[in-house]
């Protein structure tokens, strides 16, 4: 039962990241457009680099967080398996 929990809640957090990066990515760009507005260039070298990187960074834990989860959560689905099927026996 615990397990079943887990995968749901799993199954969940993998979804609402998804959902996540969106309103990130707006955040980010209606906060470059404000500083369009209070007339600072937001695309010097520097600042676009660190945006970029942060980004990018950003991103890049998103991706490795959803994929070991989902191994994680396949492992658990396989596991409970071979258990359910050994206890049958």
């Amino acid at each position: 039962m615990f397990i079943g929990h887990l995968y749901i809640f799993g199954k969940m957090f993998i979804s609402s990241t998804h959902f996540l990066i969106g309103p990130f990515v707006f955040l980010l760009f209606s906060c470059v457009s404000s500083l369009y507005i209070m007339e600072i260039n937001p695309l010097s070298d520097i600042g676009f680099a660190n945006i970029f990187s942060q980004l990018i960074g950003c991103l890049f834990v998103l991706i490795l967080v959803s994929f070991a989860l989902q191994k994680l959560f396949s492992l658990m689905k396989s596991h409970l398996f071979i258990f359910s099927f050994v206890s049958l026996v």
